[in-house]
């Protein structure tokens, strides 16, 4: 407990949140013991981290506004995109292993500070035997409040946060900015309120996106990026940043991190007639989704029998 208060009174948190509160009350805390001090810290830091959740949850149940995903949803099948933010019966998402492991990774690299305070990592235990699994959901309830990860996943976020700090580019990037900031502006052309969260934007207003991949190699990724519509992203973050700051975005960049041994890295942007096409895929998908929005009508696939034509890179 006493490295957890050293480490709260580090925090940056710690001294804009809690200094009027404690020179309100200094008197009465020089007479508590210094266990009741810590206590006290303690739920401070688990009200902060609460706080820092409900941040998070509000973007996404935020459905005034369209983000990236919800125009995926939409390019897809404005269906999908009732299903996942309008219908009232749909069950609760659940959060998927994946993505998990993908906001894990996120914070240990661009919020390394952060990551002990947002996750905690569990013993080596095998769970398929009852001692393992009495230690294990030990462990869980230990944590309360905070992310488990077993000793795999802290592993593999620590890897990938070493090879991405240690390329050149990734490293010169990620020297000074803010994390999933929140930008929010409306499409003046399409008349259509949207938001977007960068992972980095630096203060010379160039955005960067960390993505992993089975393949960050030039043609591995590229097609990372059209399955993924990736160029919808960087063209939709790169206009909204300036239609909310009224600065013209200085770049998108892409860094791309394998998630498996070696861990190769690389960094891209994209050419000015990708993110001109791109743009022009966004506007589509604005366009049809303030459509459904007035009309009412949340359209699926297609009621034609239609002839099927295999894509080919």
């Amino acid at each position: 407990m006493g490295s957890f208060f050293a480490q709260w009174l580090s925090t940056p948190l710690f001294i804009p949140a809690m200094s009027q509160t404690f020179v309100r009350l200094t008197p009465l805390l020089t007479a508590l013991s210094f266990n009741c001090i810590t206590i006290f810290l303690f739920i401070c830091y688990k009200f902060t981290n609460n706080v820092l959740n409900l941040q998070g949850m509000t973007y996404h149940t935020n459905t005034s506004r369209i983000s990236k995903s919800g125009l995926d949803l939409i390019n897809r099948a404005p269906a999908h995109y009732y299903e996942r933010y309008l219908n009232p019966n749909a069950p609760p998402q659940k959060e998927t292993p994946a993505l998990v492991i993908g906001s894990a990774v996120h914070c240990a690299v661009l919020e390394p500070e952060e990551f002990g305070k947002r996750y905690a990592v569990g013993p080596r235990v095998d769970r398929r035997t009852s001692k393992g699994k009495a230690e294990w959901e030990e462990f869980l309830t230990q944590s309360e409040g905070l992310t488990c990860l077993d000793s795999e996943t802290a592993t593999l976020c620590e890897r990938i946060m070493e090879a991405v700090r240690k390329f050149p580019a990734a490293k010169y990037l990620l020297k000074e900015g803010q994390a999933e900031k929140v930008i929010e502006w409306t499409d003046e052309a399409i008349e259509v309120d949207c938001k977007a969260r960068p992972d980095w934007l630096t203060p010379d207003n160039i955005i960067v996106d960390l993505k992993t991949t089975e393949d960050a190699s030039p043609r591995g990724f590229a097609q990372s990026v059209r399955k993924y519509r990736y160029d919808v992203q960087a063209a939709f973050y790169s206009d909204g940043l300036e239609a909310a700051t009224g600065k013209e975005c200085e770049g998108f960049f892409f860094i791309a991190v394998e998630k498996s041994p070696p861990f190769l890295c690389a960094v891209y942007f994209l050419g000015a007639d990708d993110l001109l096409e791109a743009r022009q895929k966004y506007q589509k998908n604005l366009l049809t989704y303030r459509l459904c929005k007035e009309s009412g009508i949340w359209s699926g696939y297609s009621e034609i029998v239609t002839k099927l034509e295999i894509w080919k890179p």
